[in-house]
């Protein structure tokens, strides 16, 4: 069986694509993944029976350029015109249209039997080839689109783009158990999967955490508090800023990652006089995250609540931190709270509340063994394994039931795209 998966961005950051992708290859399918080609970096080699194809989109080469070698001055001035709502709706449909239209074009003259879409943005290529060329189409959910948030325009056109496919849909894959039972409110058709976000367990924890001091020309006695993620607004990072004005002046923290709201966080940090105390790290790749990620004290997840998914999810640094061995403290919400109070990894605190986020942070660093215990019971019952398990018997669901299609749509000899090509 071959499986085509479509991803909106390039792959060297999307940590989940890559597992899905190597866990059906190790059980026999080959697999091509079609991304962006966005980042200059080599990819990832993933496995003899994967494959990449990444298609150069221009609006996104423009971003990394900007991003990478323009002055901070120019990048603000260039962000705030792409970033006004018609601006970024045009960008956007062009952008998606390029990638589509490329994709297409490749896929006329390949087979596949089953394409798999990673979130709303490829979906409608998928029902556009199961349509064309009769493939079983997987949609991986990553969210709800249908609530209020900071980009009201946003929701809208997600929620309206999945709306419209979602009947075309065979399979669909979520992120937990709260997300399963909302989707099988909306559409109790479709067959239904949970795949957590869980990633690779690292084979050891370090035994002695030195690499923030090292970098950061830390003292031994300094404990570090990690955020890892995009920098956007409603992630909590005003209120975990502002929790460390009243904290020891040991306790450091560290913002690994990027994003827009960058500036809003370094004036934060300006004005309540934390320069020596909160320091930057850049992203990282997934086979590098954990190492790092290991070295810290304790993780934080204060994402608030401003729509059904915030509420809902689970976030991928949640379960990371976990891997990594690391307590957390966490907003109070039923996605965070399957994780943090079943196992006891940390405190749950509401993540507005800047004199709960101070307390549990102190209570954690000055006491942690309870919650390692917690986090380390966490870390070995909740192991990617499991959930690639459930990956592969969804899969073997689908080839059953393909062979069960009448014997015409079998005839065509299946190849898939260009088997000379390892990326485009």
């Amino acid at each position: 069986m071959r499986v085509l998966m479509v991803l909106f961005k390039d792959i060297h950051y999307d940590a989940r694509v890559q597992r899905e992708a190597v866990a059906l290859a190790q059980a026999g399918w080959y697999v091509d993944i079609a991304c962006l080609h966005i980042l200059p970096d080599p990819p990832p080699v993933l496995h003899d029976r994967v494959r990449l194809l990444r298609f150069p989109v221009h609006t996104k080469r423009i971003k990394h350029y900007v991003d990478q070698k323009t002055n901070p001055s120019i990048q603000k001035g260039v962000y705030r015109v792409v970033r006004t709502p018609m601006i970024q709706i045009a960008k956007d449909a062009m952008t998606r249209k390029h990638f589509a239209t490329q994709l297409w074009e490749l896929c006329e003259h390949a087979c596949y039997d089953v394409v798999h879409c990673h979130d709303v943005h490829a979906l409608s290529i998928g029902v556009y080839l199961k349509r064309k060329k009769g493939l079983t189409l997987i949609y991986d959910a990553q969210g709800l689109f249908d609530e209020k948030n900071e980009k009201r325009w946003e929701q809208v056109r997600e929620h309206r783009a999945e709306s419209r496919w979602m009947d075309c849909v065979d399979y669909l894959i979520t992120v937990n158990e709260l997300f399963e039972a909302e989707y099988n409110q909306r559409y109790p058709d479709i067959s239904t999967t949970v795949l957590r976000n869980i990633p690779e367990s690292l084979p050891r924890l370090p035994s002695e955490k030195n690499y923030f001091h090292r970098r950061f020309g830390l003292n031994s006695e300094d404990r570090v508090v990690l955020y890892q993620g995009r920098f956007t607004r409603n992630r909590g990072l005003e209120e975990l800023i502002e929790a460390f004005v009243p904290l020891p002046s040991q306790h450091k923290l560290v913002l690994l990652g990027y994003g827009e709201w960058k500036e809003q966080i370094l004036r934060r940090i300006e004005d309540r006089k934390l320069q020596d105390r909160i320091f930057f790290h850049p992203p990282l790749l997934p086979k590098e995250l954990l190492q790092v990620t290991s070295h810290a004290d304790l993780g934080a997840v204060l994402y608030q609540s401003t729509c059904m998914t915030g509420h809902l999810t689970t976030p991928t640094n949640l379960l990371e931190y976990i891997q990594a061995g690391l307590p957390v403290v966490s907003s109070d919400h039923p996605g965070k709270a399957i994780v943090v109070g079943t196992y006891q990894t940390g405190r749950l605190v509401d993540p507005q509340n800047i004199t709960e986020i101070t307390g549990a942070i102190r209570e954690i660093l000055s006491n942690p063994d309870a919650f390692l215990i917690g986090t380390y019971k966490a870390r070995k019952l909740l192991q990617w394994g499991k959930e690639q398990e459930r990956l592969v018997e969804l899969y073997r669901q689908v080839h059953l039931n393909r062979r069960e299609w009448p014997e015409k749509d079998q005839e065509e000899d299946a190849i898939s795209i260009q088997p000379h090509l390892r990326q485009l």
